[in-house]
C-alpha cells in the first residue's frame, strides 16, 4: 500500500539532512574591510585614573570614550596627551591592541587651570592592532631634549603589503599660531623653529630613500594655508624653504586633510594633520580623510578638545 505522507516525510528528512550537512561558505571581506585605517587623536590629558589630571572624566564619560574609540574602526591610532600605558587600557582592550608609548623622562607636574588638580604626563603613544606586525620602534628624543616638557616624536615601522611603512607621531610645541614662525619673537615660536628642521630632515631622509611614510599628530600649527611658512619648509625638497616660493608639485608628500575644516566649533582651521608620502598615493583611498565628530559637540561637553582624524589605505 502506498503511503504518501510517509514518502513525503522521508523526502523532507533527506532534504533537511542535506541542508544541515552543507558547509556555509565563508563571507569574503569587502575592499573597505581590508583597508588599513590610520588615526590621530589628541585625547586631552588621558590619565590612568579617570578622576585625576587636568581632564577628569566621570565613569559615564569614560564609557563614552570607549564607545567612540571603537566607532573609529581603526587599525592604528596615534595618540597625544596620554599619561601611561595604563591610561590607554582604560579606553582600549589590551587583548586586541599593542601599546607603544614615548620613553621621554617624566616632566614636573603643575596645577591644572580650572580645577586645581595636579597634572599627569602628556606623552605620545601608539595603539596598534595585534593583527599587525610592528617591525621596529624608534624614539626621537631630539624633539623633547630641546626643553623640559616638550614631547618626543615616536616612530613605529609596520609591515604593510610586504614592505616597511613608517609612521611618525608628533605633538609639537604649542602657542605659535602665526603664518611665519621665523618672524616671531615668542618663546613658543623659537622652540618650534628648532623642532621644524628635525621633522623636515626626517621627511627628507625617508623621501630620498623612497620609503613609504606617514606623519600624523597634533602639529599645533595651521598648515593648510599655502603661504604658511611651516608647510613651505616641509614641501621644499632640500632643507628649509627660506625665500623659495611654495611649490607643492615638488613635495614628496601630500596633506590628506588639506581641504578639511577642523571639528572644534571655535577653531575651524585644523592643527591636527596627516601627511602621506607620494609613494603611498596609489594606496590612499581618495577623500577618505575625515574628522570623527562626537555625539555632543558643545565645546564644554566634548569628550576631548580634539576630534580624531582618520584616513584609509587600500
Amino acid at each position: 500500500m502506498n503511503h504518501p505522507f510517509k514518502t513525503s516525510a522521508i523526502a523532507l528528512c533527506a532534504l533537511l539532512t542535506a541542508a544541515c550537512n552543507t558547509t556555509t561558505p565563508s563571507k569574503e571581506k569587502t575592499p573597505e574591510e581590508n583597508n588599513l585605517r590610520v588615526v590621530t587623536w589628541n585625547i586631552e590629558h588621558l590619565a590612568a585614573k579617570n578622576t585625576e589630571g587636568c581632564k577628569p572624566r566621570s565613569n559615564e564619560e569614560l564609557t563614552e570614550l570607549q564607545a567612540y574609540a571603537k566607532s573609529l574602526k581603526a587599525d592604528v591610532i596615534a595618540f597625544q596627551e596620554v599619561g601611561s600605558i595604563k591610561a590607554l587600557e582604560t579606553v582600549l582592550d589590551k587583548d586586541q591592541w599593542q601599546f607603544i608609548i614615548s620613553n621621554r623622562k617624566d616632566s614636573p607636574s603643575y596645577t591644572c587651570r580650572g580645577n586645581g588638580l595636579t597634572s599627569t604626563q602628556q606623552k605620545v603613544a601608539f595603539a596598534v592592532r595585534k593583527s599587525l606586525v610592528v617591525e621596529q620602534v624608534v624614539q626621537h628624543r631630539q624633539f623633547s631634549d630641546l626643553k623640559m616638557g616638550l614631547r618626543n616624536a615616536l616612530e613605529v615601522q609596520l609591515n604593510y603589503r610586504g614592505e616597511t611603512l613608517s609612521l611618525l607621531n608628533v605633538h609639537l610645541k604649542s602657542g605659535c599660531f602665526v603664518d611665519d614662525y621665523r618672524r616671531s619673537d615668542k618663546d613658543s615660536c623659537k622652540l618650534l623653529a628648532k623642532q621644524i628642521p628635525l621633522l623636515d630632515k626626517w621627511v627628507e631622509d625617508k623621501s630620498q630613500a623612497n620609503a613609504p611614510f606617514i606623519v600624523l599628530g597634533d602639529f599645533n600649527h595651521r598648515l593648510s594655508a599655502p603661504y604658511n611658512r611651516f608647510s613651505r619648509d616641509l614641501y621644499h625638497p632640500n632643507g628649509l624653504a627660506n625665500n623659495a616660493p611654495n611649490d607643492v608639485t615638488k613635495a614628496s608628500f601630500f596633506n590628506a586633510n588639506l581641504m578639511l575644516t577642523g571639528c572644534h566649533p571655535y577653531y575651524p582651521a585644523p592643527i591636527d594633520h596627516i601627511l602621506v608620502s607620494n609613494t603611498l598615493a596609489s594606496n590612499y583611498v581618495q577623500n577618505s580623510a575625515q574628522f570623527h565628530y562626537f555625539d555632543n559637540m558643545e565645546p564644554k561637553q566634548m569628550l576631548s578638545d580634539h576630534c580624531a582624524l582618520s584616513l584609509d589605505l587600500k
